[in-house]
């Protein structure tokens, strides 16, 4: 059922087109009688002066039915254009209303799971420094708590990363310093700390060596960690998620695979979107805040790459981030 706003929309938008008939109608109709009144008198006078011939067969009259046509003409003519005009800027008015809500609930969505991201590791370090204070522990336990909490303010650390990244992305002020970079190394660095992981997912990580790019670490990190994050969000607990780093003639590939519930068709080019994630924060149980795939699609295009989304068999999904290859490898050899 429409909102309120939207039945007002609805409302306006019936009463305007409905309108525009009506005025388009008044003045087919009014040229209408016009045109036969015109003829009409014209052929009373005629008759009275030329009984022996048809007024219609005249010059006359076909000066009069010229104008009545060229009118006619006129008014369906400019009818039918202000009304597709009006219907496009209609439209175009729905669009944006619709954008500006889409955008105002995904807005409403980051801000109720950033809140759950910060307080969910902030909670947890606290009871773990409150536990260490209050007991004395055994050492095996403190270095538990401990590395639990370096856990959580790992969390928090790539959370914040995100945040700022995203609006240094958006103001366009990257501030990449690239250089030559083995991503091969990076890669294999990186994919090392999701190893060791809660749902004990398996990692199967085939890293062609030898790969260099012309890239900012950094941001070529943020790619890295985003999809695999990402994929260990969604893929079931005790499975494997599998990630590629190759090159061929189209250039480096870097893809992320995993078994989880997938992505319906329909929503595979919304999850760029920034903020956008699938379902609503009231629902969703998988944490996240909806920036990790836009950051992702916006450093691939900095680096004029691109990214695609694909379904994994027999169930799951398949990130696909391929770049130019700026530097090969046997110029490093």
């Amino acid at each position: 059922m429409p909102t309120n706003p939207f039945r007002t929309f609805y409302v306006v938008f019936t009463y305007i087109i409905a309108f525009t008939l009506w005025w388009a109608y008044l003045l087919y109709a009014k040229n209408e009688t016009a045109y036969t009144e015109t003829v009409e008198l014209n052929e009373i006078r005629f008759r009275q002066t030329n009984a022996t011939i048809d007024y219609q067969s005249t010059d006359d009259f076909a000066k009069v039915y010229s104008k009545y046509k060229r009118q006619k003409f006129m008014i369906l003519s400019e009818g039918l254009a202000f009304l597709v005009l009006m219907l496009l800027g209609l439209l175009r008015v729905r669009k944006v209303f619709l954008q500006e809500i889409e955008l105002a609930e995904q807005q409403k969505n980051f801000m109720l799971s950033i809140t759950h991201e910060l307080k969910s590791p902030l909670s947890s370090i606290k009871l773990a420094l409150q536990t260490m204070r209050k007991r004395k522990l055994e050492p095996d336990q403190s270095e538990r708590l401990i590395g639990n909490s370096l856990s959580d303010i790992d969390r928090l650390d790539s959370l914040i990363d995100n945040i700022l990244f995203a609006a240094k992305i958006e103001r366009s002020e990257t501030g990449f310093s690239d250089a030559e970079t083995d991503i091969s190394e990076l890669t294999l660095h990186l994919v090392q700390k999701f190893y060791d992981n809660k749902k004990a997912i398996v990692i199967d990580a085939q890293i062609q060596q030898g790969i260099y790019m012309q890239v900012d670490s950094l941001a070529y990190s943020s790619v890295v960690i985003n999809l695999l994050e990402n994929a260990m969000k969604y893929a079931d607990a005790n499975t494997k998620v599998k990630l590629r780093l190759s090159t061929d003639s189209s250039g480096i590939i870097f893809s992320v695979a995993d078994n989880g519930v997938g992505i319906p068709d329909d929503f595979k080019t919304k999850i760029f979107e920034k903020f956008y994630r699938i379902g609503s924060e009231e629902t969703r149980s998988v944490k996240g805040t909806g920036l990790g795939l836009y950051i992702v699609k916006r450093v691939t295009e900095i680096y004029n790459g691109r990214i695609s989304v694909t379904n994994n068999q027999p169930k799951g999904t398949v990130f696909t981030v391929t770049f130019p290859q700026t530097i090969s490898a046997s110029s490093n050899n």
